[in-house]
């Protein structure tokens, strides 16, 4: 089965010594990017990778929606104008799809 690609919102807690929230954050709100699957195997790869970042699992917020490949540029140019540099370009992403990646948008981060 070929991988898509799907987007979510995490909610982050500060976890241990690793975690990189600037100090007096509790946590944040994560946009992740997965390709996966499915939409649940990408749920997963997504808390783990948050995980791994030494953060806590809060929640997913909001739906889980799959970003059609070949409308990323269009989707990017919409959503994070501001971001764009940040992220994997058009031609870069069939590519990245393909090896499984988990990568995310800027953290908005909260105190309480």
């Amino acid at each position: 089965m070929e991988n898509k690609l799907y987007e979510f919102t995490v909610r982050v807690l500060r976890g241990g010594n690793n975690c990189d929230l600037p100090s007096g954050m509790l946590g944040a709100y994560v946009p992740c990017y997965v390709s996966a699957t499915d939409h649940e195997s990408a749920l997963k790869k997504g808390v783990v990778a948050v995980k791994s970042m030494d953060f806590i699992f809060d929640d997913i917020r909001g739906d889980v929606r799959e970003i059609p490949l070949a409308s990323w540029a269009d989707y990017i140019h919409g959503v994070w104008p501001d971001f764009s540099e940040h992220f994997p370009a058009q031609d870069e992403l069939p590519e990245l799809v393909g090896k499984g990646v988990v990568f995310f948008g800027p953290f908005a981060t909260f105190q309480k």
